[in-house]
């Protein structure tokens, strides 16, 4: 039945990914912290996530923007790997109803805030972006929203905008990846399930590339946000 589940949702985090541009790691979020809790659940998502950002790396090499993708990448990846640190030693229990608040926050915001275009954006505020953007990542496998927000004010178009925050997430998901296998936070045990993730994200955005011109992206985003926010409801009131 576990397989089931993970194969059913990574085809979804795959298709949503693929029709509207991002969303993987949350759509994953929602079931496999009933699987294996969210700090393992995050580390399952975060390395299934990374042939996406592959992916279109490659299909974007030609207008990413180097200098933009390692600026916030050092102090990322260390806010990132302290959080990861601390996670190990974090009770369950608070893990889970913080996970629930995040959900049912990042809901409300995509539903009712954010309108998809650019943020006045200074120094403090781009830190404070990628400071909490690191810590939602390490502790709830869940550090696009802020970043998009981030990468919209730093690029001049949508091909700009798609390979940088990729190549930016790529170096994250390989290194937050080897990190909790170093942690001991992804272990051998999930491996059958990660490789079942992995195929069913690939299905899922070659599926999505077949059909996103059937599909109301925009409609389906309005979805997925209503259910995380019933989600996170759910792990507060556990």
């Amino acid at each position: 039945m576990t397989y089931l589940i993970v194969a059913a949702t990574a085809l979804a985090a795959g298709l949503v990914q693929g029709v509207t541009g991002f969303g993987s790691g949350i759509v994953q979020m929602f079931t496999y912290p009933m699987l294996w809790g969210v700090t393992s659940a995050a580390a399952v998502s975060a390395c299934a996530s990374v042939p996406l950002n592959v992916d279109m790396v490659l299909t974007y090499r030609r207008s990413i923007r180097r200098r933009e993708v390692l600026a916030p990448v050092v102090p990322y990846l260390i806010v990132c790997s302290a959080a990861i640190s601390l996670s190990r030693g974090a009770d369950p229990r608070l893990i889970r109803k913080l996970f629930g608040l995040f959900l049912l926050l990042l809901s409300l915001y995509y539903l009712f805030v954010d309108h998809g275009g650019k943020v006045r954006m200074g120094a403090w505020k781009a830190c404070a972006f990628i400071v909490v953007s690191a810590l939602c990542d390490a502790f709830f496998g869940i550090g696009g929203p802020l970043m998009v927000l981030y990468y919209l004010n730093r690029t001049d178009s949508k091909e700009e905008y798609l390979g940088t925050i990729a190549a930016f997430f790529l170096i994250n998901g390989v290194w937050n990846t080897a990190f909790r296998i170093y942690a001991g936070i992804l272990t051998a045990e999930r491996a059958p399930h990660l490789l079942v993730a992995i195929a069913g994200i690939v299905a899922g955005v070659t599926v999505a590339h077949r059909v996103v011109g059937r599909l109301d992206g925009a409609a389906l985003k309005k979805v997925i946000y209503v259910m995380i926010g019933f989600s996170g409801l759910a792990n507060m009131l556990s």
